[in-house]
């Protein structure tokens, strides 16, 4: 299976046409969180619906400059999985939405004890082969996709201040497979952590990831030069 990866648009939703231009077809779109910058909901929505005619499956997790209303759009007009898991194939994908806190007040973080319960509610939500005590009418998850904002502590998380990453979501890294994450515009990368660790870039400048959750190989598109 192939995914477009995207985080930190910020509300420049004319990037997404460079970078779909340069994106074979996927089988499903990520947002990993700050579709806007603090609003308006009149953005995300845009953004969704230029991704949507690319491709119809969008998965997104709100990040800590996604307003109420906008989580509210993203929630009418997209795959919220910090609300609902999905399974696709049998690929489970799960979201936690939001950051730890920045200290600049954004207007969406989490304490670490809200991320990690979050969490937990989120992992025990998704059946997965490993676990034999699922119950036998649920569909079983071969690989689990986590999508968070906030990078995992000391995981493509370092900044000009130190490490930014959450606590709490480090605990995910032996938890599942992938981890699809933002929120640090300069810590673009691929990382193998326990699991693999994937921030897209910084889709406000025109960058994003293809990733073949098959064979983990990443195509990395920069859209604007």
């Amino acid at each position: 299976m192939k995914v477009l990866a995207l985080a930190d648009l910020h509300g420049k939703f004319f990037r997404l046409d460079g970078i779909i231009k340069k994106c074979d077809p996927v089988d499903l779109v990520i947002v990993a969180g700050d579709l806007t910058h603090g609003g308006p909901p009149v953005s995300a929505v845009r953004s969704i619906a230029i991704l949507k005619i690319f491709c119809p499956r969008v998965f997104c997790v709100p990040g800590n400059w996604d307003t109420p209303d906008v989580v509210q759009m993203i929630d009418q007009h997209a795959v919220n999985l910090d609300r609902s898991p999905r399974m696709v194939m049998d690929i489970g994908f799960m979201g936690v939405g939001y950051s730890n806190p920045t200290g600049n007040n954004t207007p969406a973080e989490l304490s670490e004890e809200a991320l990690s319960g979050k969490l937990d509610a989120i992992l025990g939500s998704m059946p997965v082969v490993s676990r034999a005590a699922s119950p036998a009418s649920l569909p079983l998850a071969a690989q689990t996709v986590l999508v968070t904002h906030a990078p995992p502590l000391n995981t493509l998380d370092m900044t000009s201040d130190g490490a930014k990453g959450s606590k709490a979501l480090r605990a995910a890294l032996d938890r599942v497979d992938v981890i699809i994450c933002g929120h640090i515009h300069k810590a673009r990368g691929k990382v193998k952590d326990g699991a693999w660790v994937i921030n897209p870039g910084y889709a406000a400048e025109g960058q994003a990831a293809i990733i073949d959750l098959s064979t983990m190989d990443i195509i990395w598109i920069d859209s604007v030069v």
